[in-house]
């Protein structure tokens, strides 16, 4: 049995603290994006699946038709209620994916800006190296409040 438990001895305490820190930031960076990745894979998946039941030049060129003559409204609410059961049902799951994807991008840009702001206060409150605390006549193990 090996008593040298580690292979890659740590320098300092603040090297501890950063590695311990980074892997906060991972897991909290994680679990704040993958909602977000998640719905982007949803969106990409149900908008393929609406290609094989529609015909998207026919709807942009039907579309383009109906802005040039300013009856949108008009043309949307008729294609929605002239197609079939399953073209609605994938534009209505597109549409509620599509709600929790600006819902989860929301909290993501959260996520981020709330992480640049830690990091920003962190780099700017890190104590100094041991050195110049004993260079100061202060113990660098001992807590000081």
């Amino acid at each position: 049995m090996n008593s040298n438990y580690s292979e890659h001895p740590i320098q300092s305490p603040r090297t501890l603290k950063q590695r311990i820190m980074r892997r906060i930031y991972l897991v909290f960076m994680i679990r704040n994006l993958s909602p977000f990745a998640f719905d982007c894979l949803a969106i990409v998946v149900v908008a393929f699946i609406a290609t094989l039941f529609v015909s998207v030049n026919d709807v942009l060129e039907n579309l383009s038709t109906a802005q040039s003559s300013g009856n949108i409204s008009g043309f949307s609410f008729t294609a929605f209620s002239a197609t079939e059961l399953e073209t609605k049902l994938l534009l209505v799951v597109l549409g509620a994916i599509g709600f929790l994807a600006v819902r989860h991008l929301r909290r993501a840009l959260w996520a981020v800006k709330t992480l640049k702001q830690s990091t920003s206060e962190t780099q700017n409150t890190v104590s100094p190296p041991a050195s110049e605390l004993r260079r100061a006549g202060k113990n660098p193990n001992k807590t000081q409040f």
